[in-house]
């Protein structure tokens, strides 16, 4: 028989069953806590899962069901909640069914969640476009596929706009006008346009291999780290330099700057604008601007200009000079300082009428009875115009203003210039030509027909005579009857042509030819192209110039001394020499064919000897002309003069005797010449055999020269000029005939 429990074995059973039933009542609150918990969790997921705006599904993949769908998925594919869930996933996903199936089984195997663009296949047939999230999840014991799906049609829309906008970014990039170019911070191209292309010379692909440095001139590493840090202050940059082309030519550019960033990574935009042109137009522009400037510099008007409010903006140096201030104290100020209160008047009123319109015409003359203010309050009379122009920024007027008494003074001074200009020439004409040609033997009129026909044409002529029978002033006639007349007349005195400079004076000669050839100088040749070339004591070249002047003539082209480039003249060439050319190239000092192409027209020009009769028809014509000269009253000759004249040989030719009645009109004060101003010796005295030569008839007309001159050699009163020969060839006769101071 059991024993009963005692007391204190109830209590302490009673203690433990009291403890176990408050932890079961412990743990049924915290069970009905969870299931709380649970089904708040619960409405929370139900309520993300209805009204999320993404499509949530569960899906078996694998058995094609659909087990679940929210509304968005409904609302987003078009069906309701219990069509939906009646179809099988291929519905909806008709072409990515073996791709899902896939991707499901990944998710089920490793357990990682998958995202994905797919195509959703909506109640109306449109396809569209999504992207999906899927992850595993457990349903009943069942494994399943949670799927958020998003519609991604206005991204896709965006993406495609995007991609047509590069698309036409591209295309806009390729055709532009300017060079595009994408570097990394180091310099290196990461793309380019084909402008790029085309103006550097190089291909896409030769470029990308390449860097900045090696196009740009301009650039090194330290000027593009100084644009860099601009750079990156956000500062677009914009700078001018020059690029060089695969074939090494160099061009200026204008380039614009800016960083930005692509995919995390920073880049250099570049736009190079070829400047080419700018810069030809700006030179254009600085030039023509330095020429108006030297336009209004130079003008001998006062020229100023001013803008609407009446201020002085441009004030040239004739305006100073005239105002009597500098443009600097008058630039700024009213133009009204410098014009009398009735003058101003009047500008206001045509000022006004410019400004309305009323005026058809951009400019006006100001009239003469207006007068102006220096600077000090002087007043004096005025003319000139005033005009109007509109520039894009302002209106400006301009004021040409002429000092009448300055004009007056001007044209007086003009008158008085024009007037020694005529009487100049007179004198030129008179110094050098002899007036007119004077003649009237049978001689004479041969030369003249002969000059008459040969002027009109471009024929070679060489003249023969002796020393002062006038071969330059028959030259000068033939140029002047010419269809040459208007052009130049170079003359050239071969002779007088020092020996090493021949070549350098006829042809001319590049700089650094030759020692002290520090220019460029035109020949004679050059200088006579168009008119007429005299080549005075032909005779005189040496054998290789003549070879050079040889082929001008036939050919009517030449080289410079030093020069390699040919020549093209178009020179007319009259020769002259008193010495026998015939006589030369037997001697061998004067080329054969030469000689024959200067001899196309010979003209003989008589000696005065053989023309006697014209004596007194000169000697009137010189005493005219230096009375004229000499401002004196000497009319005539008498008898005696005009005999003694006409008993004398007369070596010297019409030189000599025109020296010779220059020194009789210096002599006589007035009236007639008469015979001891004729300054000639006797004749002199014939050898035993009553003859005398040549050579003794020479010396003594030079000792007799030289007796008249004091012995002086050169200058204005010198035995050379009297008988009308050079002063060298005057020392080389005397030395050869033995002339010495003794014989004086």
């Amino acid at each position: 028989m059991k024993e009963e429990k005692s007391s204190a074995q109830l209590a302490e059973e009673l203690q433990a069953l009291r403890a176990r039933l408050a932890e079961l009542q412990q743990l049924e609150q915290e069970h009905r806590r969870i299931e709380e918990e649970l089904r708040r969790s619960e409405e929370r997921y139900r309520r993300i899962f209805d009204y999320s705006n993404d499509a949530i599904f569960v899906l078996d993949p694998e058995k094609d069901e659909i087990l679940a769908a929210n509304p968005r998925a409904c609302s987003m594919l078009g069906y309701d909640c219990k069509e939906l869930l009646s179809m099988p996933v291929s519905a909806i996903h008709p072409e990515e069914m073996p791709q899902l199936r896939a991707f499901a089984r990944s998710v089920f195997d490793t357990g990682s969640g998958w995202t994905d663009e797919l195509s959703c296949l909506t109640k109306t047939g449109r396809h569209l476009p999504s992207e999906m999230s899927a992850s595993v999840i457990e349903l009943g014991g069942r494994q399943c596929m949670i799927a958020l799906i998003r519609d991604i049609s206005d991204r896709k829309r965006a993406e495609s706009q995007l991609r047509e906008s590069e698309k036409r970014f591209r295309l806009l990039v390729e055709h532009a006008g300017d060079a595009f170019f994408l570097l990394e911070p180091s310099g290196r191209f990461v793309d380019v346009n084909q402008q790029a292309c085309t103006s550097l010379g190089y291909s896409r692909a030769e470029l990308l291999k390449m860097s900045v440095f090696d196009v740009s001139v301009t650039l090194d590493a330290e000027r593009l780290a100084r644009i860099r840090s601009q750079l990156e202050l956000d500062k677009p940059v914009t700078l001018e330099g020059t690029h060089r082309r695969k074939d090494g030519s160099i061009f200026p550019v204008e380039v614009r700057v800016r960083m930005f960033e692509a995919n995390g990574r920073p880049l250099m935009l570049a736009l190079a604008r070829d400047i080419t042109e700018r810069k030809r137009a700006e030179q254009a522009l600085r030039e023509s601007q330095a020429r108006l400037s030297s336009v209004l510099e130079s003008a001998m008007d006062a020229i100023i200009t001013f803008d609407a409010e009446r201020k002085i903006q441009i004030f040239n140096k004739a305006a100073e000079k005239v105002f009597a201030t500098s443009a600097e104290d008058a630039r700024g100020k009213p133009v009204q300082r410098f014009l009398t209160p009735r003058f101003t008047e009047l500008l206001e009123q045509h000022l006004k009428e410019f400004e309305q319109g009323e005026r058809a015409q951009r400019f006006m003359w100001v009239p003469e009875g207006l007068t102006a203010v220096k600077a000090d309050g002087t007043r004096f009379p005025v003319e000139g115009t005033l005009s109007a122009a509109d520039l894009p920024e302002q209106k400006l007027y301009t004021l040409i203003l002429r000092d009448i008494d300055e004009r007056k003074r001007a044209e007086a001074e003009l008158a008085r210039l024009q007037n020694e200009n005529i009487y100049l020439q007179a004198e030129l004409s008179a110094e050098f030509n002899f007036g007119e040609i004077v003649g009237q033997s049978k001689a004479m009129q041969a030369v003249f027909r002969n000059i008459e026909r040969v002027a009109g044409t471009d024929s070679t002529v060489l003249l023969t005579g002796e020393t002062g029978t006038g071969k330059e002033l028959v030259a000068r006639t033939i140029h002047s009857r010419s269809s040459r007349a208007q052009k130049v007349l170079v003359t050239v005195n071969c002779a007088a042509l020092p020996s090493g400079l021949v070549e350098s004076e006829l042809f001319g000669h590049e700089k650094g030819a030759f020692t002290g050839a520090t220019s460029r100088k035109k020949g004679r040749f050059e200088l006579a192209d168009g008119g007429t070339l005299f080549l005075d004591e032909v005779g005189e070249l040496p054998l290789e110039t003549q070879t050079k002047l040889l082929r001008v003539l036939q050919e009517q082209e030449f080289e410079t001394v030093g020069g390699t480039q040919t020549k093209k003249v178009d020179v007319r060439v009259i020769a002259a020499s008193n010495r026998d050319l015939r006589e030369a190239v037997e001697v061998g000092a004067f080329r054969a064919d030469l000689f024959y192409r200067l001899n196309i027209f010979p003209i003989a020009i008589p000696p005065l000897r053989e023309r006697r009769e014209d004596i007194p028809l000169l000697a009137r014509y010189f005493v005219g002309q230096f009375s004229r000269k000499l401002g004196k009253k000497v009319d005539d000759l008498c008898a005696e003069a005009l005999k003694k004249l006409m008993a004398y040989s007369w070596p010297g030719n019409v030189r000599e005797l025109a020296n010779v009645l220059e020194r009789a009109v210096i002599l006589c004060d007035h009236g007639q010449l008469q015979a001891e101003h004729i300054a000639i010796s006797e004749q002199p005295s014939p050898t035993p055999g009553g003859v005398t030569t040549l050579e003794q008839a020479e010396r003594q007309h030079i000792i007799n020269a030289l007796r008249q001159t004091g012995g002086v050699v050169a200058g204005e009163r010198g035995a050379a000029r009297l008988l009308g020969i050079n002063r060298s060839t005057l020392i080389s006769r005397m030395r050869k005939l033995g002339i010495s101071k003794d014989d004086l």
